[in-house]
C-alpha cells in the first residue's frame, strides 16, 4: 500500500514538473524554463547586472533574436512585446486590454480592486470615461488649467528667488507644483503644503517599496506571511494606509460641504447619490484618486527634472534655448500655443522624453483572447509588458539613437516634426489621462524658468546623466544654482 502511494506520488510530482518546464505550442522563444521557479532567476540576474528590469530584459530578447520574449515567471506567462508595430497593436487592439488580477497588483490599489489603472471590464470602461469626461468639465486641459500652471511657475520663480545663492534640489520644487494644479480639479483645493510635502514623501517611498517587492510578492505573494519585512509588504502596507487616510480626509470634507467648488469629487459623490446599482461607490473614488496622485507626482515631475539635467551638462543647449525664448517670447509669459513658436525648444523637450522613457517597459497588460505575434501563438491570459524604452532607441526609426540630438524633431523647413514614433503617454484607450497637464506643464514651467534664471553646476561639478530605473525612470539626485538673468 505504502509503495502504491509512494509511486502515485513520485508520477504525480513528476508529472507536475514535466508541466511546469513544458511551454505551450508555438509559445514566443526565450529561455528555459526550471521547475516551480521558471526562468525568474536569471531575469532578476539579468535585471542585477544590467542595471533595470528593462535592460535586462532588452538584453535577453537581443540573445534569442525575437521582437516577442517569451518568458515563465514562477507560475505566471509573460511576454515582452518589441518593434514599433507589435507596441502599436498591444496599445490599440482590445484583446490587450485587460490588466492583471493578482495579489500584487490590488496590493498596489490600497489592496483592492479598484481605480482605473488596474482594472479592466465595464467598471473600467465606465469609470475611465466618467473621469476623463468629468475633469474636463472641471476645467481640466482648458484655458483655466493653464492658467493654474501659469500661477505655480510663479510660485517656482518666487521659490528659488528666495533661495538665490543656494543650491536648489528640483525634486523638492515640481512635484509639489505639478500635485498643487492636479489637486485643484480634483480635490477643489490645494494641499496644505506640510501635508502635501508628507504625500509626496509616502508616494516616493512607496514606489520604492514596489520597485523593491515586486519579484517577492508578485510571484510568491504566501512569502508576506512568512517574510513581512524583507518582502517589503509590512512596509508597502503601512504606506498605503496612510495615504487612505489622507485620500479619505479630503472625501469626508466633500461629504460634510466644507468644499463646495465643482470639482472632481464632488461630480463623483453626486453620481454616487444617483447610481441605484451601487456600481459608483467610494471605495472606487478612492482608487481613482490614488491612480490620479501617483500619475501626477512623479512622471511629470522627473521629465522637467530630466530637462534641466541636461541643459547642466549641454550648456550651449541651454544658450540654443535661452535666446530662442529670448527672440520669440521676450519677457511674455509662456502658454501652451507657444509650443508651435519655439521650435527648437519643443524638439528639446521631445528628445528629453525620447531619451529618458520615463516608463520604459509599460504595462502590464492582461491577454483577454489567444493572439498570434510574429507567427508565435501568445496564450490568454498571459500578462504582457511593452518594451517603450527600446522603441524610443530603435536604430531603424532613430539616427544615431544613443546621442542627445533635439534637431531630429525639426524638418527640413525649421517646423517642428511629429513624434509618431513616440509614446510617452500610451495609445488608445489606455491612454494616460492626464497628458493634457503633463504636456502643459513641462513646457510654460520649463520655458518660464529659463526665461529668469541661467541654470549652472554646483560648484561647476557636472552631475551625472544616468538615470535611475525601477518603476519609472528618475534623474541622479543633483543641485543647480539658478542665476536671475539680467
Amino acid at each position: 500500500m505504502l509503495l502504491t502511494i509512494i509511486s502515485l506520488l513520485s508520477i504525480f510530482v513528476t508529472g507536475y514538473i514535466i508541466r511546469t518546464i513544458t511551454k505551450p505550442r508555438k509559445f514566443p522563444p526565450g529561455p528555459k524554463w526550471y521547475p516551480f521557479l521558471g526562468c525568474s532567476t536569471l531575469v532578476q540576474n539579468m535585471a542585477r547586472k544590467h542595471g533595470s528590469q528593462w535592460k535586462g530584459l532588452s538584453k535577453l530578447a537581443k540573445e534569442y533574436s525575437t521582437d516577442v520574449l517569451g518568458l515563465k515567471l514562477v507560475n505566471e506567462l509573460v511576454v515582452v512585446i518589441y518593434g514599433e508595430c507589435n507596441i502599436r497593436r498591444v496599445f490599440l487592439e482590445k484583446a490587450f486590454e485587460g490588466r492583471p488580477d493578482s495579489f500584487f497588483f490590488r496590493l498596489r490599489c490600497l489592496g483592492k480592486r479598484i481605480g482605473i489603472t488596474f482594472t479592466d471590464g465595464p467598471q473600467w470602461k465606465a469609470h475611465r470615461y466618467f473621469t476623463v469626461k468629468h475633469l474636463k468639465i472641471v476645467g481640466f486641459g482648458k484655458v483655466g488649467m493653464e492658467t493654474a500652471i501659469q500661477d505655480e511657475l510663479c510660485n517656482i520663480v518666487n521659490k528659488i528667488n528666495k533661495n538665490k545663492g543656494t543650491n536648489i534640489n528640483l525634486k523638492t520644487i515640481m512635484p509639489v507644483a505639478v500635485m498643487n494644479v492636479l489637486w485643484k480639479y480634483v480635490a477643489g483645493e490645494q494641499i496644505k503644503e506640510e501635508c502635501l510635502n508628507y504625500l509626496l514623501d509616502l508616494l516616493q517611498a512607496r514606489s520604492k517599496a514596489f520597485a523593491m517587492a515586486g519579484g517577492w510578492l508578485n510571484q510568491m505573494p504566501w512569502c508576506r506571511f512568512l517574510f513581512p519585512k524583507l518582502s517589503g509588504y509590512s512596509l508597502i502596507s503601512k504606506i498605503n494606509h496612510q495615504i487612505s487616510d489622507i485620500i479619505e480626509e479630503a472625501i469626508k470634507n466633500h461629504k460634510n460641504k466644507l468644499v463646495i467648488q465643482n470639482d472632481f469629487i464632488n461630480t463623483y459623490l453626486n453620481e454616487m447619490d444617483k447610481d441605484s446599482t451601487s456600481f459608483f461607490a467610494e471605495e472606487q473614488l478612492k482608487g481613482i484618486c490614488l491612480d490620479l496622485l501617483i500619475a501626477g507626482s512623479q512622471t511629470t515631475s522627473n521629465v522637467i527634472e530630466f530637462a534641466f539635467l541636461v541643459i547642466l551638462r549641454m550648456k550651449k543647449i541651454q544658450e540654443k534655448i535661452y535666446e530662442e525664448i529670448r527672440q520669440v517670447l521676450g519677457n511674455q509669459t509662456p502658454c501652451w500655443a507657444d509650443s508651435q513658436r519655439l521650435v527648437y525648444t519643443s524638439a528639446f523637450l521631445l528628445e528629453v522624453q525620447r531619451f529618458y522613457t520615463i516608463v520604459p517597459l509599460a504595462g502590464p497588460r492582461r491577454l483577454l483572447e489567444d493572439v498570434i505575434m510574429d507567427g508565435y501563438i501568445i496564450p490568454k491570459e498571459t500578462t504582457i509588458l511593452i518594451s517603450v524604452g527600446d522603441l524610443h532607441f530603435d536604430p531603424k526609426i532613430w539616427d544615431n539613437p544613443h546621442e542627445f540630438k533635439p534637431e531630429r524633431f525639426i524638418d527640413e523647413r525649421g517646423a517642428l516634426k511629429s513624434s509618431e514614433h513616440m509614446f510617452p503617454f500610451g495609445l488608445g484607450r489606455r491612454r494616460c489621462p492626464g497628458d493634457s497637464l503633463a504636456k502643459s506643464f513641462i513646457f510654460i514651467v520649463f520655458v518660464g524658468v529659463l526665461q529668469k534664471f541661467s541654470v549652472e553646476c554646483t560648484n561647476g561639478s557636472v552631475p551625472s546623466g544616468e538615470p535611475s530605473i525601477g518603476l519609472i525612470s528618475a534623474p541622479p539626485p543633483f543641485t543647480a544654482e539658478f542665476i536671475l538673468r539680467i
